[in-house]
């Protein structure tokens, strides 16, 4: 996921990183509870809809337990919209008592006071909203739903006012990369500590919107480098390998890989497939049919994984480039999406 975040208060988010480092096997999950969706974003990577279908909890309990055993350190539920889910309160709790950490991405129209609350109350400590304009028209109009940009700001608001820890998230298109540096300013103006930016990968919904795709994903991130360092940030947690191998930081920066190729992160749909990644939604194995009992999973997960990167690999091209050794051919996702086999970010 080509998500990068400036922090500006230290979060329990960074426990994941430094356990990979570590152990060099999965620590971060995220499970796509349900299809469904109450929203209709332009730039939906997984064609989420209101006529979609939701994991049993039972399995969703299943693949906590699975988690668990292997150590993996960190849940973040999502959807579809996760608060559509009837069982997200007992799944939190499940996940706490795990020992995990239980974050959520949410489109945030739901999340009033009571119910942060609640979801603080049963384990949750991190909740992921996007506020993708400050032009609430052209924000509802992203998002494809009537106020969810009032609703969104107010569950930045409920959620902070309950001590959850708070991302604001852009995806950036043409639509709103001249307001970034606003949108990230108008968040902390709120106090809320994290701010994300991720690039609208065409997958999905959005790969017949290519004519949305920002003018310089890689040049807005280094405008938000220089806000975030004089505005007093910790730190810069990178999912983004082209961003992170020619910057010059004052900031500390962490990551700078791709969470997903180096076996760090995956994604698990409502059926239990797994992907290569949220956006780069490539089938690797199914962990109810294809993962069998005495199975292990972060063994089973790397092969898996390297047999997709061998057969994903780079072009040619690519690897003979000088940067090719840090950035190792940028993000797949990206390359993904392009007859070249190339990040179309690459400036080299």
């Amino acid at each position: 996921m080509c998500m990068v975040t400036f922090n500006w208060e230290e979060t329990d988010a960074k426990e994941k990183a430094e356990f990979f480092e570590k152990t060099n096997s999965l620590s971060w999950v995220v499970i796509e509870l349900t299809d469904k969706c109450n929203f209709n974003c332009t730039w939906c990577y997984a064609n989420a809809s209101f006529n979609g279908q939701y994991m049993s909890k039972e399995k969703v309990e299943k693949i906590i337990k699975i988690l668990s055993d292997e150590g993996i350190i960190q849940i973040t539920f999502s959807g579809g919209e996760p608060l559509l889910y009837p069982h997200l309160r007992e799944i939190i709790r499940t996940a706490k008592n795990h020992g995990m950490i239980v974050h959520i991405n949410t489109n945030g129209y739901l999340l009033n006071k009571k119910l942060a609350k609640e979801l603080y109350d049963a384990g949750l400590s991190q909740v992921q909203i996007n506020i993708d304009s400050l032009d609430s028209r052209k924000h509802d109009k992203i998002r494809g739903k009537k106020g969810s940009f009032y609703r969104a700001v107010k569950a930045l608001k409920n959620s902070k006012d309950v001590g959850l820890t708070c991302v604001s998230q852009t995806v950036l298109t043409k639509q709103n990369e001249n307001e970034i540096v606003n949108i990230f300013k108008f968040v902390r103006s709120m106090g809320i500590q994290r701010c994300r930016l991720s690039d609208m990968i065409p997958a999905g919904r959005a790969a017949v919107k290519t004519y949305l795709k920002p003018t310089n994903f890689i040049g807005t991130l280094k405008k938000l480098e220089e806000f975030a360092f004089e505005t007093g940030a910790k730190n810069i947690e990178s999912g983004d390998p082209l961003f992170s191998f020619n910057n010059t930081t004052k900031l500390d920066l962490y990551g700078g890989f791709c969470p997903a190729s180096t076996g760090m992160f995956t994604t698990i749909s409502p059926m239990g497939d797994v992907y290569f990644c949220a956006t780069h939604r490539k089938f690797l194995y199914n962990i109810f049919s294809d993962l069998r009992r005495g199975d292990n999973l972060n063994k089973f997960h790397s092969s898996k994984l390297e047999n997709f990167i061998r057969l994903n690999n780079p072009s040619l091209k690519c690897k003979r480039c000088d940067y090719f050794r840090v950035c190792k051919g940028g993000c797949p996702s990206r390359r993904g999406y392009t007859l070249s086999g190339a990040d179309y970010w690459c400036q080299s």
